[in-house]
C-alpha cells in the first residue's frame, strides 16, 4: 500500500464526523477522501462480523449513499481513493460530512466501532498554479 503510514490512523465515529474547512477562495476544488478498512477484519474471527456503512456529504450534497469501504477496495488494510472534482465553495467554508444511517452494524466487532472512518482529506484548488 503506497503511503502506508497514512493508513494505519483514522478518525472513526459511531454516528457522524464533519469537517469545516474555513478561509478558502471562493472557486472550485478537488476534494480527494482517503480511506482504508483497519477495525473490521476480514477473516474467520469475530472482527469480521462487521459491516460499516456511511453515507458521504460534499457542501450538503450526498455524493456517496450506504459506502462500504472494505466491499469497494475488495478487502482491508488496503488504501482507496475516492476523488471529487470541481467542488464549488462560494462562501469561504467547504464542509465534509460523514454520517451512519442506522445501517450495517450496530455493535460488532465491538461497540462504536461501526460508524464513518476517514483516513485523510486532500483539497486542491481548481485555480492554475502561477
Amino acid at each position: 500500500m503506497k503511503n502506508s503510514d497514512l493508513y494505519t490512523t483514522a478518525r472513526l465515529s459511531p454516528l457522524s464526523l464533519t469537517y469545516y474547512l474555513n478561509c478558502l477562495g471562493n472557486g472550485n476544488y478537488t476534494v480527494k477522501l482517503h480511506f482504508a478498512e483497519i477495525v473490521i477484519r476480514d477473516n474467520s474471527s469475530f472482527y469480521s462480523l462487521g459491516r460499516r456503512l456511511f453515507d458521504v456529504y460534499i457542501q450538503g450534497r450526498r455524493k456517496l449513499k450506504d459506502f462500504n469501504i472494505r466491499k469497494t477496495i475488495k478487502g482491508v488494510d488496503k488504501e482507496c481513493i475516492l476523488e471529487f472534482k470541481a467542488v464549488s465553495v462560494t462562501n469561504k467554508t467547504l464542509e465534509i460530512r460523514f454520517h451512519w444511517a442506522g445501517k450495517g452494524t450496530a455493535a460488532a466487532p465491538k461497540r462504536g466501532t461501526y460508524g464513518p472512518l476517514i483516513s485523510a482529506i486532500s483539497v486542491k484548488s481548481g485555480k492554475p498554479s502561477l
